[in-house]
């Protein structure tokens, strides 16, 4: 009952059209997966930005998690600057200061965040996203992405997960196969694996 409340919900999220919003449903062999992203500018040339994606899974006994973040970026004309987290989720609420890379043309964007806890406990991590969208045609792009998540803590490694996308995509549409790998603890032990698909809708 939850996983068809959950999936009628985005469902209504992706009729409203919001501007500058992308949303991601997958299903997997294990949980399906849920990513809603938008980016907000301040200014013209894209100095100041809001980023703000909120991530949640449902597997199919009805376990939820959730997962919230925003980061203002300034980003200087060299694709440099620095970015100021803030983020909620399942094991608690905190926020990061980090030094962020970003470059983007009409076929590939990268976007990388190096951060630094702001908490009493050391933690630090490293998040970053690698779209390759070239052209097949005038309809059709080819669609791929990699998306990197790792924190580290005085013990050592704490988690990390890889995202990868591969498909094909047309007008606001990208669609294909996903992998979504998860790795614990300082030995990357018990990995999970959830193998699906993807559909991806872009709202401009």
């Amino acid at each position: 009952m939850r996983l068809k409340l959950f999936i009628s919900a985005l469902l209504v999220i992706s009729s409203l059209g919001l501007k500058g919003q992308s949303l991601e449903l997958m299903a997997g062999n294990q949980r399906v997966f849920v990513d809603v992203q938008w980016l907000k500018p301040f200014d013209k040339e894209f100095r100041w930005t809001l980023f703000s994606r909120t991530r949640a899974t449902v597997d199919y006994e009805n376990n939820t998690d959730l997962f919230s973040g925003a980061y203002l970026n300034y980003t200087t004309k060299s694709g440099i600057g620095a970015s100021l987290v803030g983020r909620i989720g399942a094991a608690g609420a905190g926020s990061d200061i980090g030094i962020h890379i970003f470059k983007a043309n009409d076929t590939w964007t990268l976007f990388g965040l190096a951060s630094i806890s702001l908490q009493k406990e050391l933690q630090y991590s490293w998040f970053s996203i690698l779209r390759f969208t070239p052209e097949l045609n005038e309809n059709w792009r080819f669609f791929s992405s990699l998306e990197l998540f790792s924190v580290f803590n005085e013990a050592g490694h704490a988690f990390s997960v890889q995202r990868v996308r591969l498909g094909f995509s047309r007008s606001e549409y990208s669609f294909g196969l996903a992998n979504n790998l998860s790795e614990f603890g300082p030995d990357f032990g018990n990995p999970d694996n959830n193998f699906g698909v993807f559909l991806r809708k872009n709202f401009n």
